[in-house]
């Protein structure tokens, strides 16, 4: 299939010098599901700035559809980028926290409603339009993000730890959700986390990053059972590097 994303060795440092990014190189294809998984500070909310253009590379080239991104500004990149805090307007209600950006790009008002009804639809919230986001519990939050983020039918989609702000068995039913929305939609997707349980679930191909490099890329099951070094053994949890036996658990 022909590639759609593309990055090629992308590097960032610090403004003390220090090295965030080093020779992130890899590929998505149309509808791909990616997880990005590492621990704070490994580099991963760096990444996704850069490829929605919020924070610029050192050197290196990022392209989608075989087109340079590298000097886009973010607003014409036609990515969607959830942040881990949501992000939503509190003087505005659901109806157009969703429609906002619609309306910036200069949709009529009869397609922004029948695109945010849509979309409330899609993420059962239908009958929420004139909430206010401040009335609503951390997961229907967490859900009109997501409408707002699909809304302008993006190209690409990024989320930047959706779930870690909500506890632990409300994340557990949300990332339910989530998979299944996603995966309802042709959409290429990002998905950031620390969580490798979250990271297996919402992806089929996950790359480990540490300290700004690629430690390890592949299939929840090739890094399961073939982890590629220590830390990747021990960050996941599989049983040992190089085990290649049956059904090996997950911690």
């Amino acid at each position: 299939m022909k590639e759609e994303l593309v990055l090629d060795q992308i590097h960032k440092t610090t403004d003390q010098g220090e090295i965030a990014l080093f020779d992130i190189s890899f590929s998505l294809t149309r509808g791909d599901k990616l997880s990005i998984l590492g621990p704070s500070g490994s580099g991963k909310t760096t990444l996704l700035r850069i490829i929605s253009g919020l924070e610029k590379q050192n050197f290196g080239t990022i392209r989608f559809n075989g087109r340079s991104m590298d000097l886009s500004p973010p607003h014409k990149r036609n990515f969607g980028m959830m942040f881990q805090e949501f992000a939503l307007f509190p003087h505005l209600n659901v109806f157009d926290n969703i429609g906002f950006g619609l309306k910036m790009k200069g949709w009529n008002r009869h397609r922004v409603r029948s695109r945010v009804d849509e979309m409330l639809d899609l993420v059962n919230l239908t009958g929420f339009g004139n909430r206010n986001p401040l009335e609503l519990s951390g997961g229907e939050r967490q859900r009109v993000a997501l409408a707002r983020t699909l809304a302008p039918r993006p190209e690409l989609v990024m989320l930047d730890e959706p779930l870690s702000s909500l506890d632990r068995v409300l994340r557990k039913k949300l990332l339910a959700q989530l998979v299944r929305i996603l995966s309802s939609l042709n959409i290429t997707t990002i998905f950031v986390t620390h969580d490798h349980e979250e990271a297996f679930a919402a992806g089929q191909r996950i790359m480990i990053l540490n300290q700004g490099r690629i430690e390890q890329s592949g299939t929840p099951e090739d890094l399961i059972r073939r982890p590629a070094n220590e830390f990747v053994r021990s960050f996941i949890g599989s049983p040992g590097i190089g085990t290649d036996s049956g059904n090996p658990g997950r911690s």
